[in-house]
């Protein structure tokens, strides 16, 4: 048996749906008996969304980039939550930064707060805005943080600052339009770990595709590929370029 971990936005779904190469590749896939495990930043209410819309199955989702997972029948296994003072501190200063929005993700529900509606809001237009921001705050549970921009250089600047500042509480990933936050510890590799632990599979039958720098520490601890629209230095890391998911798991089911 052997383990495929993909991301989803960018990677598995880079059009309005996921195309239906790929869900046939994946049904492939896990009918030769195979697991298939998506692992992504969403949230598990965004998430369950693209399970109905685009109708497929995966054997585990590792969501909030490593923060919470479910196996494929829906019971959640695991939630990371920040230190409440360390994230309260952390949106303070989010509120100072010129994005459009940022999402507190509860480790099951995303709530957005609007920052600058003169601001385009690629990443989270479709939201609606929380209504009660301070009794969200108060719920005291914050398992991610999304910060939505349309800067590339101002999101690494927003990393690097998050990573010094808050080092070991919190860390935080540049991504297409938006800087992603999570506790410290977290990753998209530690979130995997926690799954072969758990199904028994062994890290020489695990393979990881990705698009992007937070699918960095999976695609560097085990044998990882990426897309083709990655950027360089993720192409440069991996082991292989595929122009899809579909080709990927084509060459390992050779």
């Amino acid at each position: 048996m052997k383990l495929l971990a993909s991301d989803y936005d960018g990677t598995l779904r880079y059009e309005a749906k996921v195309v239906g190469e790929d869900l046939e590749a994946v049904k492939r896939w896990q009918n030769a008996g195979n697991l298939f495990v998506v692992v992504t930043g969403r949230s598990m209410e965004s998430f369950l969304d693209e399970l109905k819309a685009n109708d497929f199955h995966c054997d585990f989702i590792i969501l909030n980039n490593g923060g919470v997972i479910y196996d494929g029948s829906g019971k959640c296994l695991q939630v990371s939550y920040f230190d409440y003072g360390k994230a309260l501190e952390l949106i303070e200063y989010i509120r100072t930064l010129p994005c459009a929005s940022y999402v507190i993700n509860d480790g099951f529900y995303r709530h957005r707060v609007v920052i600058d509606p003169s601001q385009e809001d690629h990443k989270y237009a479709d939201m609606p805005q929380e209504k009660d921001e301070q009794a969200l705050l108060e719920g005291g549970k914050i398992a991610q943080i999304v910060v939505s921009l349309n800067d590339d250089e101002l999101a690494q600047r927003i990393v690097r600052y998050i990573n010094e500042q808050f080092n070991g509480y919190i860390e935080a990933y540049a991504n297409r339009n938006c800087v992603d936050i999570v506790p410290a510890g977290v990753s998209k590799a530690e979130g995997l770990s926690y799954v072969l632990q758990y199904v028994g599979v062994s890290e020489d039958k695990v393979y990881t595709i990705g698009d992007s720098y937070n699918d960095l520490p999976m695609i560097e601890e085990y044998q990882g590929f990426c897309v083709g629209i990655a950027p360089e230095e993720i192409r440069e890391k991996s082991a292989h370029v595929y122009f899809s998911v579909a080709e990927c798991i084509d060459d390992l089911m050779k």
